[in-house]
């Protein structure tokens, strides 16, 4: 909200040092004094006042065109870095774009969105509510006995269905993933 500053009622009445004042007009990025106009929320989630000039993402500088912003920490973020912040991040290598609603946990707690959580054997598709992770991969219940027959079979230590050689040595771990929803998290910010 764009909002200019009028002291309060009563305000006269408390004793107020210089440096109490100026702190209470100090603009949370560059520290200088507002004595104009001033960027701050109604609700309470972000903390401290702005310039107009100074509101902006807290990680990378970027302006609100649209006028939509995230609070997390009581500081403004544009929706990349909440995500990135908030470990809303998909972590699919081919995605990586914030999370919003449906989200799908893996063991490991990497989020995605739930129509990128996939069987990561070579070609296949198929999304993972119940899957097996094996030399660090998650793989349908129809691929993982294909792989581990093929990476006992592979012994020249090449490339494999995974893309690399992998440890031979450990077993096929059942997994299930969890969903949640992301939405539930808190409200987007807006002037």
């Amino acid at each position: 909200m764009l909002e200019e500053y009028v002291p309060a009622e009563g305000w006269e009445s408390v004793e107020l040092t210089v440096w109490n004042v100026a702190r209470l007009l100090q603009c949370r990025r560059c520290n200088k004094t507002i004595e104009k106009q001033a960027v701050s929320s109604s609700d309470g989630q972000l903390k401290g006042k702005y310039h107009k000039e100074c509101f902006s993402c807290f990680t990378c500088q970027k302006p609100f065109p649209d006028r939509t912003f995230y609070v997390f920490d009581g500081k403004p973020y544009c929706a990349y870095h909440y995500h990135e912040e908030n470990n809303s991040l998909c972590a699919a290598a081919r995605c990586g774009q914030p999370i919003e609603g449906p989200c799908a946990v893996s063991h490991a707690g990497d989020r995605y969105h739930p129509e990128h959580l996939l069987c990561e054997y070579r070609g296949c598709t198929e999304r993972l509510e119940v899957y097996y992770e094996l030399d660090g991969r998650m793989l349908c219940e129809r691929h993982v006995n294909k792989a581990m027959n093929e990476r006992d079979d592979d012994d020249d230590g090449d490339e494999d269905v995974f893309g690399a050689a992998g440890d031979r040595s450990t077993v096929a771990l059942k997994r299930v993933t969890r969903f949640i929803d992301l939405a539930a998290l808190g409200p987007v910010g807006g002037l």
